[in-house]
């Protein structure tokens, strides 16, 4: 059985879990990073054509402000990836997609459409900002609903341990930041390079674009899914798999 680590918040780590454990993976989940929700404040004039919302994380947190959700089903909503969508769609509120789950994707796809628009980008501190220059076209206006931070305790030093010690088959990276907040804590335990070389000795999967290109960084080359989803990062290690056991 192959040992998969997937670098994930701990709030979404359980379906992800529940879905390569099913597969026949042993799942070794890390969460790098820690969610902390910001107080959302909305003024009652606010006003909006379109909205961009790029996380399951946010919204989440749009579904908890009533206020809010009823100026969202008067506006066009744009979701960067289909989790985010479904939560949406699962509270009555329509939704579109980029066909690749990116800001970059999103922003070439959409920035025509969106041009002369008022439009409200809702998401973490650490967003892409590829898509602050929508502002070129339209009028942006960007609410932080949570702030991202690092995750380094007695689990993550220990995942490192294991890491370089060669007990992980995969490492699945979910975003640029846990990608940061990894090597942060290398940093911190003075074994970057030892990091660095477990890493290239392995399989790892970047999650979308600006993850790979997080890694590359850090000369870690990285495989992308066709499909920027933990579905598609199934499907491209089943594929890895069967391509060995042929």
């Amino acid at each position: 059985m192959k040992n998969i680590a997937i670098l994930r918040p701990v709030e979404y780590l359980k379906k992800t879990e529940e879905l390569f454990s099913s597969a026949g993976f042993n799942v070794i989940s890390v969460p790098f990073l820690k969610i902390e929700e910001e107080k959302l404040i909305t003024s009652n004039d606010l006003q909006f054509d379109y909205v961009i919302v790029t996380s399951q994380s946010a919204a989440r947190i749009i579904l908890k402000s009533p206020n809010l959700l009823d100026k969202l089903r008067k506006a066009e909503i744009i979701s960067i990836g289909s989790s985010t969508a479904r939560i949406l769609e699962e509270a009555n509120l329509k939704t579109v997609t980029p066909s690749k789950y990116d800001s970059s994707t999103l922003y070439n796809e959409f920035k025509e459409k969106l041009r002369g628009k008022k439009v409200a980008i809702f998401r973490s501190d650490k967003g892409d900002p590829l898509l602050l220059e929508l502002s070129k076209v339209a009028e942006v206006r960007e609410y932080i609903l949570y702030r991202i931070r690092f995750e380094h305790g007695e689990m993550q030093i220990d995942f490192l341990k294991k890491l370089m010690e060669g007990e992980i088959d995969y490492v699945v990276f979910s975003s640029r930041m846990m990608v940061q907040s990894l090597f942060e804590l290398a940093k911190k335990l003075k074994e970057v390079e030892r990091v660095k070389e477990a890493l290239k000795r392995l399989r790892v999967i970047a999650i979308g674009p600006p993850t790979k290109q997080e890694l590359e960084k850090f000369g870690i080359a990285a495989m992308v899914p066709e499909k920027y989803t933990f579905n598609g990062i199934l499907d491209l290690i089943n594929r890895l798999e069967y391509s060995l056991n042929e």
